[in-house]
């Protein structure tokens, strides 16, 4: 089974040779799709039974599926990220409280 996916990032994406512009859509393409080609990739490789159930071959990798499964792991990814740095902010500043506590004038 020959992989059809480039996983490695290249600058020169399309191997024209130079660096381009039109190589800044296929960064962004090539990033975009990683998640969602990752876990159809991970199915076929570590599951291969429910990778034939799900009917999922190499030729879904950077298609539809792929393109809504990025598009979901990216949402989830963003939404942990957002949650974390809002549990991060409220726990730290509940430290700085607990740490000015001692030195506040008592009245």
């Amino acid at each position: 089974m020959r992989i059809v996916r480039q996983w490695e990032f290249i600058a020169d994406m399309n191997h024209s040779g130079t660096v381009t512009i039109s190589d800044f859509w296929l960064w962004f393409k090539w990033l975009y799709f990683w998640p969602g080609d990752a876990l159809i990739f991970l199915t076929i490789q570590k599951a291969p039974h429910v990778a034939a159930f799900l009917e999922l071959s190499q030729v879904q990798i950077s298609g539809p599926l792929s393109l809504f499964l990025s598009f979901a792991l990216w949402v989830a990814a963003l939404l942990l990220f957002i949650l974390t740095w809002r549990l991060m902010d409220r726990t730290g500043a509940r430290a700085a409280e607990a740490l000015k506590r001692p030195f506040l004038r008592k009245q």
